[in-house]
């Protein structure tokens, strides 16, 4: 290890053991220190998808169309050939179905997530898929640039589905058929430790903004890409029932996770044993996107690697999606990363050692 890098360690060890702060997780070395992981092949080629995700009028400008803003993808458990995922966008209002065949990705039925009438979109940012639902959670921020952001950011969304991930609602693209919308969390952030003196502010300015979400063993976990604050970055935990149930405690707990500088989370993926977290920039700064192992139950937080890009990326597109494609007891995790900016999201397998 690096000196430079050692004293870094050391010295927030020394840190975080003076506080005594449940939850202040220490990283053995930044994810920049390790080994870079590489696309499993160079090219997002390799990966297709049949057709483009909807939608993709000719009259929207290309970098508004959903394809261009992918933010967030799950998968019903595998097998994955028989499995339906759920992919959402940051721009639209809705989400749309699809399966995997192979290296394919097969969009599906289109689900509206919210009314037409209902002003703004909910800015999706991350899906989840468990206990026979699909998650899905709006950004609870302001636009990068602090315009009113409206009621819509501020919501989690829940679609029923079965073991195979088919909603048991038939999907419609004229209303939200069969999804349940709650606002429960925007108290819970307005007062966490940590969050709240960042909740209503700009992206921008550090504000609160969500990207990632997890649920597991009953818990949904949130990532937020912002705030940053002396090289953390954050999550919030809380029952996850009790999003949908008014009078049951949310039970709200934050971890502060030892990222690096001006580092966030970009999204965030449950497989054995913990959290995957995908990092990258709050904004525009020059972080590459990583990956960590996160155990919420002893808070321990590992550094898988910083991830290489495949070749022929578009510039300015980042790693905004962590999909799980194989997760299995002594094997390497098989990932597949989507990229914000990019079209389709240029789907890049990668594989990764625990």
């Amino acid at each position: 290890m690096p000196t430079a890098i050692r004293h870094s360690f050391f010295r927030r060890l020394r840190m975080a053991a003076a506080a005594g702060l449940a939850g202040f997780l220490v990283a053995a070395a930044p994810a920049s220190a390790e080994t870079a992981l590489r696309p499993l092949m160079p090219s997002p080629t390799r990966w297709s998808v049949d057709g483009d995700f909807a939608k993709a009028a000719d009259d929207e400008q290309p970098r508004n169309r959903a394809r261009m803003n992918l933010s967030g993808a799950a998968c019903a458990p595998p097998p994955l050939a028989t499995a339906r995922c759920l992919i959402v966008n940051d721009e639209k209002k809705y989400a749309q179905l699809f399966r995997i065949d192979g290296r394919t990705l097969r969009p599906g039925a289109v689900i509206r997530l919210t009314g037409q009438d209902q002003r703004g979109d909910p800015d999706a940012e991350g899906a989840a898929f468990a206990d026979g639902y699909f998650w899905v959670i709006g950004s609870h921020g302001r636009t990068r640039h602090g315009d009113e952001a409206g009621d819509s950011r501020f919501v989690v969304l829940r679609v029923a589905a079965d073991r195979r991930g088919r909603p048991m609602v038939p999907p419609s693209t004229e209303e939200p058929a069969g999804v349940a919308a709650s606002t429960r969390l925007g108290d819970a952030i307005r007062e966490a430790t940590g969050l709240g003196d960042f909740y209503g502010k700009p992206l921008a300015a550090n504000g609160v903004n969500i990207e990632g979400v997890a649920v597991a063993g009953g818990r949904m976990h949130l990532g937020f890409r912002g705030p940053s604050v002396a090289g953390d970055g954050f999550v919030l935990s809380v029952d996850a029932d009790a999003v949908f149930t008014a009078r049951k405690p949310l039970h709200p707990t934050v971890t502060r996770l030892a990222l690096g500088t001006a580092t966030g989370i970009r999204d965030l993926a449950a497989v054995r044993g913990g959290i995957l977290v995908l990092t990258g920039p709050v904004n525009d700064q020059p972080v590459a996107p990583a990956l960590y192992l996160w155990k919420p139950r002893t808070g321990a937080l590992r550094p898988l690697g910083p991830l290489a890009p495949p070749s022929g990326l578009p510039e300015g597109a980042k790693a905004e999606t962590v999909l799980v494609l194989r997760d299995r007891p002594g094997e390497p995790l098989r990932v597949l990363i989507l990229y914000d900016g990019a079209e389709n999201g240029a789907p890049t397998e990668y594989r990764v050692a625990r």
